[in-house]
């Protein structure tokens, strides 16, 4: 299955209008995905959310797709359904347990420079990934370390 296949099924079953999104995508439109039927959204701060996608990679934890928001200075992670109600409010992060999100089409990624029009992208894409979802708390941990180690880094800087 391709991309663009994967990414169409997977929107599809979560109640993405069929009919309207490979037209959108087509035109270099995102779609919207709702939230909550099958996976849940966290959304952290693009700084604190490459450097948890980082620390999920190098410890070899499978990642699930992966967007980022320009307009809102943020990285959002798909995580189960159930995970967002318990998870914590660290590093200004926010769980969302419905609503929509925007998909751009799988061709806008991190890997080929591309972007949807309203500036989204994928930085783990459809095609890189086996499931949709990551494990909300190997997600958990990695953002817990990397606002650790920016607050730790941070007091190091400023003592020298």
């Amino acid at each position: 299955m391709n991309d663009e296949t994967s990414a169409l099924s997977w929107a599809v079953a979560a109640g993405a209008a069929g009919e309207v999104v490979l037209d959108r995508w087509r035109w270099n439109r995102a779609i919207e995905v709702p939230i909550g039927g099958l996976w849940e959204a966290v959304r952290v701060t693009r700084d604190l959310g490459e450097a948890a996608l980082h620390r999920l990679r190098r410890a070899g934890e499978p990642v699930g797709l992966v967007l980022e928001v320009p307009l809102r200075g943020a990285v959002e992670f798909l995580v189960p359904c159930g995970t967002a109600a318990s998870w914590p409010t660290i590093g200004g992060t926010v769980a969302v347990a419905d609503g929509v999100m925007r998909w751009p089409a799988p061709g806008a990624s991190a890997a080929n420079g591309r972007r949807a029009i309203c500036g989204r992208r994928w930085l783990v894409a459809p095609a890189a990934v086996a499931s949709v979802v990551t494990d909300a708390d190997a997600l958990c941990e990695a953002v817990a370390a990397a606002i650790a180690h920016e607050r730790f880094a941070g007091r190091i800087g400023q003592s020298g």
